[in-house]
């Protein structure tokens, strides 16, 4: 759909930590009060450093995308619960888009982990990577929408296209917008008026109006046609001065002649 992603700065190595993000009450149950829950987790790899004590000796860490801790009220961090939400596996671990029809609204990873009781189904931990000028990716929430299923949004520049480019630090340099072209058949920056170039980061000289190419094309096709049009005018106005003389000229040859 014209559109790449990277994600390659997004992922912590050894020597970094892990993501974390602590949440779990929905915003639209304001009568309930959910419980929350502290997730570590990593981009397209396992947790890293900085993991919790109580999930430091737990079977299958060493393959966790990402974690689940349930901090008890207790002083003693050993005695929190940990479980695995998600295990990174390039051949379960699925990407997609967050919106089928347009690819600048960011992508989601998602991972399968351990099970949970009560029912009995799979745990699934999805990343949402929204589009947005953000050079820092930082987890804003972490909820449970369906039983064992868990959403994280980190909106950043990393969920945009790359054919929308950073400069100057921010999201198609600060002087435009990420969207999908749909005349291009792509993802591109639409640049601020006075802005120019992939990035928008070229400023336009007073005057110079930053037109798109489909709308320059249709804006010369009604030139043209107007042009057509008038030329067709005048030369019906010309043939109808050419008959009215032909006219006059006949009267008088009639004329002469009745003479």
């Amino acid at each position: 759909m014209g559109a790449t992603y990277d994600l390659t700065e997004m992922h912590r190595t050894a020597d970094e930590p892990s993501y974390e993000v602590t949440d779990g009450d929905l915003p639209c149950t304001t009568n309930v009060v959910e419980q929350n829950f502290t997730y570590s987790f990593n981009v397209c790899g396992t947790v890293t450093g900085g993991v919790p004590r109580a999930c430091a000796t737990m079977d299958g860490l060493s393959k966790a995308g990402a974690l689940q801790i349930d901090k008890r009220v207790l002083s003693d961090a050993n005695d929190d619960y940990c479980f695995v939400a998600g295990q990174y596996n390039e051949r379960t671990t699925t990407v997609e888009l967050l919106d089928q029809e347009d690819p600048t609204r960011g992508l989601a990873l998602t991972y399968l982990g351990t099970f949970c009781n009560h029912p009995h189904v799979q745990r699934k931990f999805r990343i949402e990577l929204s589009c947005a000028d953000k050079l820092n990716p930082i987890p804003t929430h972490a909820l449970e929408y369906e039983h064992c299923s868990y959403t994280v949004t980190m909106p950043s520049v990393y969920g945009c296209p790359l054919e929308c480019p950073v400069s100057n630090r921010r999201l198609c340099a600060g002087n435009g917008h990420c969207a999908y072209d749909h005349d291009k058949g792509g993802a591109r920056c639409f640049c601020n008026k006075g802005f120019s170039g992939s990035a928008c980061s070229q400023e336009q000289e007073d005057g110079l109006l930053n037109y798109s190419p489909a709308l320059l094309g249709l804006i010369i096709t009604l030139f043209v046609i107007i042009g057509l049009l008038v030329a067709g005018i005048f030369l019906m106005i010309r043939q109808l001065a050419a008959f009215k003389e032909d006219i006059s000229n006949y009267q008088a040859l009639r004329g002469d002649d009745d003479m």
